[in-house]
């Protein structure tokens, strides 16, 4: 029996990692966040055919988590998947680079 991985993926992110003393205003068109005191708050609109809609979130951020950028117009998110730098995932992996062999 061989032991197996989840290929990684190679897409890289634009994104920032929170700081205690991160202060963020950003704004476009469907999108108005701020962050300060490690506490994001969003306010995003959608409209489609036959609907609008204004979600108004705030989300209590710990020093050190990861926002992604997207450029589509969502701005920062919070992912709900681990994000890590490529530095980080080399070591993970040669860490475990031989197990199972």
């Amino acid at each position: 029996m061989e032991v197996f991985i989840q290929k990684p993926s190679i897409d890289l992110y634009p994104g920032i990692r929170v700081t205690k003393d991160m202060v963020i205003d950003y704004e476009n068109e469907n999108v108005k966040q701020t962050i300060n005191d490690l506490v994001f708050h969003s306010v995003t609109k959608v409209k489609g055919k036959n609907f609008e809609s204004v979600n108004d979130t705030t989300i209590y951020l710990e020093e050190g988590d990861i926002l992604i950028f997207e450029e589509e117009g969502r701005g920062y998110i919070k992912p709900v998947e681990p994000f890590v730098t490529v530095s980080e995932a080399i070591c993970d992996l040669t860490s475990i680079e031989g197990v199972g062999e």
